[in-house]
């Protein structure tokens, strides 16, 4: 039933809770300064919608592509590239044609004239050279440049595509010097990190320093804003109180008032690790 309330790009309008604002506001107090960064939490943690939410607010300023990989089969670059513009056409049609108004020139005016199906081929096929195009626009029409959002590019350690998930960091931090405005935001789990860490030390030191931790548990603090949303009271709020929950918990508890459909039901004390 929690997968009922996976974070949608609608549900992330709303940020709940002091702890999850100031991850927020780390991370936009990073965007301009930092290429490569790196949302990790335990699952449940509320990486997505934070993820989500991030994307919509930056898109005042930037073209924010958000791609969930958790999916895909295949992570090369070429491929999330691909799912990153099928998912994001709209938004990339919005910067395409404020680029026909500005009258450009060269290989950017026969760029902004190719079809969403073009575009798709584009990535998937020549994968850096059209994140450069799309990177070159973004500048082009005025907007910062461009983010790409990357949710869940590997599930565990023991995802088999790991590989490829991490060949596609490597290209896209191999890209960065020369594309300005490029900014990645990934989202990880701790051991997807740790296997980073002992098999690719010099990726695991450029993404170190891009890290922002999501919140472990829910404080009282964040818990009491969750309670006034969801008018939650009562023995629930106090069964919430003594457990250590993760937001996506927290929530599933208060909109449902339903411990069994919310999978916690059988719980001596309802901790979940």
């Amino acid at each position: 039933m929690q997968s009922r309330l996976l974070a949608t790009p609608e549900r992330a309008n709303i940020l709940l809770g002091p702890s999850w604002r100031t991850v927020k506001e780390k991370v936009m107090g990073m965007i301009n300064d930092y290429q490569l960064m790196a949302l990790v939490g335990r699952a449940g943690s509320g990486k997505t919608h934070m993820a989500l939410n991030i994307c919509s607010e930056l898109r005042r300023e930037w073209l924010c592509m958000y791609l969930d990989a958790a999916q895909l089969t295949d992570k090369r670059l070429g491929q999330l590239l691909g799912v990153a513009v099928k998912n994001n056409e709209d938004f990339i049609k919005g910067v395409m044609r404020l680029a026909k108004s500005k009258r450009l020139n060269g290989t950017l005016s026969r760029f902004i004239k190719l079809s969403i199906n073009d575009l798709i081929s584009a990535s998937l096929n020549y994968p850096v050279d059209f994140l450069t195009m799309l990177h070159d626009l973004t500048l082009a029409v005025g907007l910062k440049g461009l983010v790409l959002v990357i949710d869940e590019g590997a599930l565990s350690q023991d995802d088999q595509s790991i590989g490829g998930f991490i060949t596609a960091v490597h290209t896209l931090r191999n890209t960065m010097p020369r594309l300005s405005g490029l900014r990645v935001i990934l989202t990880m789990l701790p051991d997807v990190v740790d296997y980073i860490a002992k098999n690719d030390p010099p990726l695991f030191e450029i993404l170190n320093m891009g890290v922002v931790n999501m919140p472990d548990y829910v404080t009282e603090e964040d818990l009491m804003e969750v309670a006034d949303a969801y008018d939650l009271n009562g023995e629930l709020l106090e069964l919430i109180k003594a457990s250590n929950l993760s937001m996506r918990q927290v929530i599933c508890v208060a909109e449902l008032k339903d411990l069994q459909r919310c999978g916690l039901q059988g719980e001596v004390e309802v901790t979940i690790t």
